[in-house]
């Protein structure tokens, strides 16, 4: 019977260790401060350009109020404003972080070539990721609603932003040692028309069908390729304004001034887009099809 009882104990404490920690991340979301925690040296190239005096004064109103968490993508944990115009987009660090348990033991030749190849991989997605943000605060603002990119530790802040995490937990994080961006909240482009079509609001739902494309085009103008362009998911709406929501997945393709590139980019993009409208919103097809064929001009 006590061997019972011991081998009953062992069995308990085994199944804790393996399910507390998973009914903790899905509680939490996977959010712990610790997640967005990174000490990283200074990388000179992702400083960013100084702001202006118009871009300091909408800084300063967006990081003096409380965010509340929203929820997390494949790169960042999301924070929403109290007011709910602006989102604060914290960095999973895990992606970016080697593994310290992988660098740190004895490995064999082969294994050895695998942790290589497994930390270059983090290296160089950390770069591609963090030159996207940067990219979207310097060169595609208009195109993103990005009003700032913190890629670096900095000292000038001096900011200690209240975030309220999923378990209803308050947080002062330190901005001067966390990587962020602080982008103007957007209405979804699918949510958007609904929206509009509900209240029989039909020209502006045309309207809105222009601005993705214009937004798309913007972006191809500049010489920026989308990595990440799903329309549903990661584009919106500021106002009357398209934006992309989603900012890390931007590359630098001076390919994409030239017309044939830049058609065929767009004509894939949007081509779910079309199909969504077709099957949801049928009276908008002609006038897509119209924008659409504009945009190929």
């Amino acid at each position: 019977m006590k061997h019972f009882d011991l081998s009953s104990r062992i069995i308990i404490l085994i199944f804790a260790l393996i399910m507390v920690p998973h009914f903790c991340k899905k509680q939490t979301d996977t959010f712990t401060t610790l997640a967005i925690s990174s000490n990283r040296p200074y990388h000179e190239e992702f400083a960013t350009r100084t702001l202006t005096e118009n871009e300091t004064f909408e800084l300063q109103k967006a990081l003096s109020q409380p965010y509340t968490y929203f929820g997390r993508g494949g790169q960042a944990y999301a924070f929403f404003s109290a007011d709910g115009h602006y989102v604060v987009k914290f960095f999973k660090q895990r992606l970016f972080r080697p593994s310290w348990l992988l660098n740190h033991l004895p490995l064999t030749p082969l294994f050895h070539k695998y942790r290589e190849k497994r930390n270059w991989k983090r290296l160089d997605k950390f770069q591609r990721d963090f030159s996207s943000y940067k990219v979207a605060f310097e060169e595609l603002q208009q195109e993103t609603g990005v009003i700032y990119s913190h890629l670096n530790p900095t000292t000038h802040l001096k900011t200690k932003l209240a975030i309220t995490d999923r378990l209803g937990i308050v947080h002062n994080v330190d901005l001067d040692h966390l990587d962020f961006i602080v982008q103007k909240r957007a209405d979804r482009v699918y949510d958007r028309i609904d929206r509009l079509m509900q209240s029989g609001k039909i020209e502006e739902a045309k309207q809105s069908i222009k601005g993705v494309f214009a937004m798309i085009h913007a972006r191809s103008e500049k010489g920026f390729r989308d990595r990440d362009p799903n329309i549903q998911t990661n584009c919106g709406f500021i106002g009357n304004r398209a934006i992309k929501i989603d900012v890390g997945r931007f590359v630098k393709c001076e390919e994409m001034k030239t017309k044939e590139v830049r058609d065929a980019d767009l004509s894939r993009i949007t081509a779910p887009f079309e199909n969504w409208i077709a099957e949801t919103h049928p009276i908008l097809l002609p006038s897509y099809l119209e924008t659409k064929e504009a945009s190929l001009k």
